[in-house]
């Protein structure tokens, strides 16, 4: 009975870690971003 606890306990521990770092942010690759220039905006 006691192992079977022990099973338990191990099992919920383990699906909480997993859980868990699926809501931590993680860090994504970044993007160029082109965009058309003017010439001759507002340049002094």
């Amino acid at each position: 009975m006691s192992r079977l606890i022990v099973l338990i306990l191990l099992a919920v521990v383990v699906i909480g870690g997993l859980y868990f770092l699926s809501t931590v942010p993680h860090e994504t690759p970044a993007r160029t971003i082109e965009v058309d220039v003017q010439q001759g905006g507002n340049a002094s």
